[in-house]
């Protein structure tokens, strides 16, 4: 298994984790949460989540894909990982991410680090593929 598949199949099954770890917060309440839309987010955050996951693996399966194609997973992948990280991040200040302020640290646990590390691997993970499609580009 070369390098691309390995990323692959590692940043999907990351963005699926952190797909359940909101899912999982969504049932558990966060549903609930008038501030923000923060349940929506949350909701469409792990429907996004089997999204990426599929853009990065159909590409294993597919053959003679435009490059496009082949790196609009890894792409989204971090466009979706870096608004998740920058969310949660931003939820733990004074003004919140929309005015939602939550707990501080890796809280709740476990959830908050079955998001943060999966997304952390999804953008590494994302951001290797498209420099190995760049660079096969240009070879």
């Amino acid at each position: 298994m070369d390098l691309s598949r390995i990323l692959r199949v590692v940043a999907a099954v990351a963005a699926l984790i952190a797909g359940y770890a909101h899912l999982s917060l969504y049932n558990d309440g966060y549903s609930d949460i008038p501030v923000g839309n923060i349940g929506t987010q949350f909701l469409l955050n792990a429907i996004g989540s089997v999204f990426i996951a599929a853009g990065l693996v159909v590409p294993m399966f597919v053959a003679g894909l435009p490059v496009v194609a082949r790196i609009a997973g890894p792409a989204l992948g971090v466009l979706w990982g870096g608004i998740s990280l920058l969310a949660f991040f931003v939820a733990r200040t004074e003004s919140g991410w929309f005015g939602f302020v939550d707990m501080s640290g890796l809280n709740p646990s476990p959830e908050a680090q079955l998001s943060v590390f999966p997304e952390i691997v999804v953008v590494l993970a994302c951001v290797a593929l498209l420099g190995l499609a760049v660079r096969s580009e240009a070879d």
